[in-house]
């Protein structure tokens, strides 16, 4: 199982962590269609564990958090 990180500028300035499988993550691809690009913000990874997700989640400078869907625990 691979993470990826969802850097979030706009609506929380947050770092989500999701795992791959996550209906929000969606292998990096995100739930919706990409139709505002990077302006709300950008999907870091994969990372091959949970612990690397979280070293790169914390270099964004932006509060982790961990994806709240029951998938991703």
């Amino acid at each position: 199982m691979s993470y990826w990180i969802y850097e979030n500028w706009v609506a929380e300035s947050k770092a989500v962590i999701h795992n791959t499988s996550c209906g929000y993550c969606n292998e990096g691809r995100g739930c919706h269609k990409d139709v505002r690009g990077n302006n709300n913000g950008k999907w870091h990874g994969p990372f091959t564990n949970y612990e690397e997700a979280e070293v790169n989640a914390r270099n964004t400078g932006r509060p982790v958090k961990h994806c709240h869907n029951r998938i991703c625990r």
